[in-house]
């Protein structure tokens, strides 16, 4: 049997190399063959998809990187039998799709992976994190707003109904890490100069 450390460094190896995989580049470069990262805000999301293959697309790349954490998840505890090791997998996943090795560590803002992740961590508060979301994208017009409203809603949930340690400290690295993932969205929306999704 395989000890704590080694299935621990396993989750977090597999997990990276899950949410590495940039759907939305391979979408972009296989239908348009060009480079998404010189396009829009140069993530590699499903926001940014949008801007250049349309919502459809858009959609079907936030379901696969929603599924990068999901799949790490499932893989690793499988394997280990372990839901610590399996946690580790969830959150490498995500900081694997934002910055992802293979394309110079310049990837996604981690919004849809991170959705993933909190399905498996802690459905009910992913479930009605996900209206909240929907009602501030529609509201602001912005997906940056609804994102990192989503990601304190999350806290904030967690943190009202007490949930375990692990689910606790997964909202707490999620609200941090999104908010880091969105500071230059963050900076222009205090300047007034974050366009709008759809005017």
């Amino acid at each position: 049997m395989m000890d704590l450390a080694v299935k621990i460094f396993l989750g977090t190896v597999l997990g990276y190399l899950v949410g590495s995989i940039p759907f939305g580049f391979i979408f972009v470069k296989l239908s348009k063959n060009v480079d998404l990262r010189s396009y829009g805000s140069g993530s590699t999301g499903a926001t940014n998809v949008s801007r250049v293959l349309g919502k459809k697309v858009a959609a079907l790349v936030a379901v696969l990187d929603a599924l990068k954490a999901i799949g790490a998840y499932a893989i690793v505890i499988n394997l280990t039998a372990n839901p610590l090791a399996a946690f580790i997998a969830a959150l490498a996943a995500i900081v694997g799709h934002c910055y992802p090795v293979w394309l110079g560590f310049k990837g996604g803002k981690g919004v849809s992976t991170s959705f993933g992740a909190a399905i498996i961590i802690n459905t009910l508060p992913a479930i009605l994190t996900f209206f909240v979301f929907v009602f501030a994208v529609i509201a602001s017009k912005r997906v940056s707003i609804g994102s990192l409203t989503a990601a304190w809603t999350f806290f904030g949930i967690s943190v009202f109904t007490k949930v375990a340690a692990m689910p606790m400290i997964f909202a707490i690295f999620l609200a941090i890490f999104l908010t880091i993932t969105h500071r230059e969205n963050i900076k222009r929306i205090i300047e007034g100069k974050e366009k709008p999704l759809w005017q």
